[in-house]
């Protein structure tokens, strides 16, 4: 789903520590429900901060399982301010203004807040998950900072292509199996007068999908490697993605600039759609537009060529602040979140895949593509707004989206030499920290 964190630059310990007495950590107060924040929640209950009010009800059959596991409910309280989010979660979790648990990210934003002290080690949590199979131990990693995990998997969604089942039949289209297989896909929707690919987001997050897929599709370790630094962004597997993405533009595959994720229910109602490439939790959306499995399924992008599969995952973090009022029970119910039992309540309301493999959605849409994954267990990568430093890819994702508005094979390569400069700036900067 789309990154609720601020766009603006990341709040380090040190420029933490300097806005803490100042106008933004009064506005972050501010933002936190009015007074209760500064006090526990009532007894049976912990508190958790958020940033998607729409998540109110799944918070509520999640907790309704928990209540009768171990005696906990959770309190969903929403930030006012989206954009303001992060900041207030920097503030509020070094005070007593705290909640006993935060909704964040994984990856490097989750690591930068690791750096200021403020959230609790679970790695006594994850030991148990583990031991327990509730959880992919794959998945550790992108939680831990310095051998310590710092939250546990909120959620966990796929990046695939949903597709158009009556377009498909029309036009006498498999879904692929192959890389080359979804270009001929692409090409016979095209001749039909189809759009083969909606593909939102020249300004905005989005411009980083077809660039994390691609290499992705590409070279999975190179994919790993440069978002690590250690790759370099004009090294021959970026030069092919971009090339790949070009052509892809070339040969009309794409759908206009101004066209958006919510244009697709009615562009499916006039047979208008082929393909969009995009995160698993937007399922729920096209289901509640009235689209059914009928309507819509999902395939995951093949490998191109002999390359091992792989598969962008982009998943949320259950924290627990050090400074949380119940910091027992939070702990105790970020332990018992990936249960089967709460996750199938769950992901029965996201409609989308779970951190834990046992636990599936009722629609087809997303389970068949859950037992996919399950069959042929593609390497999972993090997703790239997560993958590297938050300056870094908020830099290079504005450079992807301009170059979405003019795809040429020149401006690919002059888009990787931009890329490659940054990120060579705020790898430093990252490493002094």
């Amino acid at each position: 789903m789309p990154d609720p964190i601020s766009r603006g630059p990341a709040v380090t310990r040190r420029t933490a520590l300097a806005l803490g007495g100042g106008g933004l950590l009064a506005m972050a107060l501010a933002s936190c429900a009015r007074g209760s924040d500064t006090r526990p929640s009532a007894p049976g209950t912990v508190t958790l901060n958020s940033d998607n009010p729409t998540w109110g009800p799944g918070y509520a059959a999640a907790s309704a399982v928990l209540a009768e596991r171990i005696g906990y409910r959770i309190t969903s309280r929403s930030v006012a301010s989206v954009a303001n989010y992060g900041q207030v979660i920097r503030m509020t979790a070094q005070t007593d203004s705290t909640t006993d648990l935060i909704k964040w990210t994984n990856g490097y934003r989750l690591q930068d807040i690791a750096r200021a002290d403020i959230l609790t080690d679970l790695n006594p949590v994850w030991d148990a998950v583990t031991e327990r199979g509730w959880v992919d131990p794959a998945q550790r990693e992108s939680f831990s900072y310095r051998g310590k995990a710092y939250g546990v998997p909120l959620y966990k969604s796929y990046y695939a292509v949903f597709y158009s089942k009556r377009a498909f039949a029309e036009n006498g289209i498999a879904v692929p199996t192959t890389f080359d297989g979804v270009m001929d896909a692409a090409q016979t929707l095209k001749d039909a007068g189809i759009t083969p690919f909606l593909s939102p987001g020249a300004t905005t997050w989005e411009a980083e999908i077809w660039f994390m897929q691609l290499l992705a599709s590409i070279d999975p370790d190179y994919y790993k490697a440069v978002t690590t630094d250690e790759a370099s962004y004009t090294e021959d597997p970026a030069a092919q993605a971009m090339d790949v993405w070009s052509e892809m533009y070339g040969n009309g595959f794409f759908s206009a600039p101004d066209v958006t994720s919510n244009d697709l229910p009615g562009l499916v109602g006039k047979g208008q759609f082929g393909m969009m490439l995009y995160g698993t939790w937007f399922a729920n959306t096209l289901l509640a537009n009235g689209l059914t499995d009928d309507d819509i399924g999902f395939f995951r992008v093949p490998p191109r060529g002999s390359t091992a599969p792989a598969i962008v995952v982009e998943s949320g973090s259950l924290s627990v602040p050090v400074k949380a009022h119940r910091h027992a029970a939070a702990v105790d119910v970020a332990e018992n979140w990936l249960a089967t039992d709460v996750q199938n309540a769950w992901v029965g309301f996201l409609g989308d895949t779970s951190p834990n493999p046992q636990a599936l959605p009722e629609s087809d849409l997303v389970k068949d593509l859950a037992k996919d994954i399950t069959a042929t267990r593609p390497t999972e990568l993090t997703r790239y707004w997560e993958a590297s430093p938050t300056p870094l890819v908020e830099g290079n994702v504005a450079d992807l989206g301009a170059f979405m508005v003019n795809p040429s094979r020149a401006n690919g390569t002059a888009t990787l030499r931009s890329m490659e400069d940054r990120a060579r700036t705020e790898w430093k900067i990252w490493n002094a920290a």
